[in-house]
């Protein structure tokens, strides 16, 4: 055995015992006999002829040069603390490329919904607890359990946070917790309760050596009755579940192009999700157990993009001076739908229902079915303008409650003029009276 396949042994078991990924040991070891071949092959036989200099040519030939680093980092730093072999290894700054973010879009989203039966309980299952919870599939399937704790009427869940390498409670709505029980249940009754299998997920299999049998390519695994091991899922297996379920459902993109689903894709949909709900950084980097915020900026920019789109074809501003993408539920009287949608002197009602008397009759400014778009821009200013002249006459005859009343209109339409302003940098178009 070489010098460097004996540190790799015990750098992979010093990982393990640090509670390291699955997924990162493999990469560690991989990584380091790739180094073990290298220096073979460049003839550096000894461990002192080892330096920063070689490291930095062996990672430079990854595509991940980041990745690669990481993991001659962490091992340099092993053998260092633990007086193995001291080596010099210093990381450099490199340009990055943009990440290229593949979320699930909406109509890819109700594609997926729509057969989720496909997948045997315990697989649907794991894909909706991943999308609800945003988590890395790896941290999912290490997911103990007896991962469920409750405190009065509050759920708390265990989760293991990869990057920051702790165990951690999560506060989840009941209906989480329900389909954690149910699953809880369904290994309770396959394998037992007093059962030496402590994971929330077991190794699912279409057959005894994990072949497909019967039916076409994708659609064999899904035809036979699955087997059920008392062994953690890996990450191969599920990939090759949702591979065969992109064929089976045929999932296609809005310009028909066949769509293949991927595990992570659930989290970074999550994420985006959150981003475009406008929920603050620090709790999306929360909820998806990110080290840093470095990657949000990528969410929030697909957000805008998604908000962009949506403001070349539905530009309204509501009440509170936020853009919306409103469209009156149409429901079953498909026809009718355009009478939900009512003049007034000033933007759109856009009542959800045409039944009943309106009890915000001529004070549409202070109710929250009313929209404008920039068509009424200039309508608005001139409403301003006319009111602040108001203003001044109010206060010098000292009429207080008329004086309170302007100020409140004043509030509500300078709100929606900078909703529009938002809304005409999206759209880059100039109106009249800008």
């Amino acid at each position: 055995m070489s010098w460097l396949k004996l540190l790799t042994k015990l750098t992979v078991k010093t990982a393990v015992k640090e509670k390291h990924s699955i997924s990162r040991a493999i990469d560690l070891a991989n990584t380091l006999r790739k180094l073990d071949k290298f220096l073979l092959e460049k003839g550096y036989c000894q461990p002192y002829l080892l330096t920063d200099t070689i490291l930095w040519e062996f990672v430079s030939q990854f595509t991940d040069i980041n990745g690669c680093q990481s993991i001659i980092k962490y091992a340099v730093n092993i053998w260092k603390e633990e007086q193995w072999l001291i080596v010099s290894f210093t990381p450099r700054k490199y340009k990055r490329t943009q990440p290229k973010i593949e979320t699930i879009s909406e109509e890819l989203l109700y594609q997926i919904y729509k057969n989720l039966e496909l997948f045997p309980p315990l697989l649907e299952r794991l894909f909706r607890l991943q999308l609800v919870l945003g988590c890395r599939i790896g941290e999912l399937i290490r997911m103990p359990r007896q991962c469920l704790k409750k405190e009065g009427d509050k759920w708390f869940l265990l989760r293991w946070i990869a990057k920051r390498k702790r165990w951690q409670f999560f506060q989840i709505h009941p209906l989480v917790a329900e389909l954690v029980r149910e699953q809880q249940k369904f290994i309770d009754a396959e394998f037992g309760s007093d059962s030496n299998f402590d994971k929330l997920f077991c190794k699912i299999s279409a057959s005894r050596n994990d072949g497909v049998t019967g039916g076409g390519r994708c659609e064999g695994r899904f035809t036979v009755k699955p087997i059920y091991l008392s062994q953690v899922i890996t990450h191969k297996i599920i990939s090759k579940w949702l591979e065969d379920f992109s064929h089976l459902a045929d999932l296609r993109d809005k310009d028909g192009k066949k769509f293949k689903l991927t595990s992570h894709m659930f989290r970074r949909t999550k994420a985006s999700i959150m981003a475009y709900c406008e929920a603050e950084d620090e709790y999306i980097a929360a909820v998806l157990g990110h080290s840093s915020l470095d990657m949000l900026p990528h969410y929030r920019k697909r957000s805008l993009e998604r908000l962009e789109k949506e403001a070349d074809t539905k530009g309204y501003v509501d009440m509170y001076g936020r853009l919306t993408s409103f469209k009156p539920k149409k429901r079953r009287y498909q026809r009718l739908a355009e009478l939900l949608k009512v003049s007034t002197p000033l933007g759109e009602c856009h009542r959800p229902t045409m039944l009943g008397d309106c009890q915000y009759r001529y004070a549409c400014l202070s109710c929250d079915h009313h929209r404008v778009m920039l068509e009424d821009k200039p309508k608005i200013k001139a409403d301003i303008k006319s009111l602040e002249k108001d203003l001044e006459q109010a206060k010098a005859t000292e009429k207080e409650r008329r004086v309170t009343e302007i100020n409140r209109l004043l509030d509500l339409l300078k709100t929606r003029l900078q909703g529009l302003k938002k809304l005409q940098n999206i759209k880059g178009k100039k109106v009249n009276g800008s």
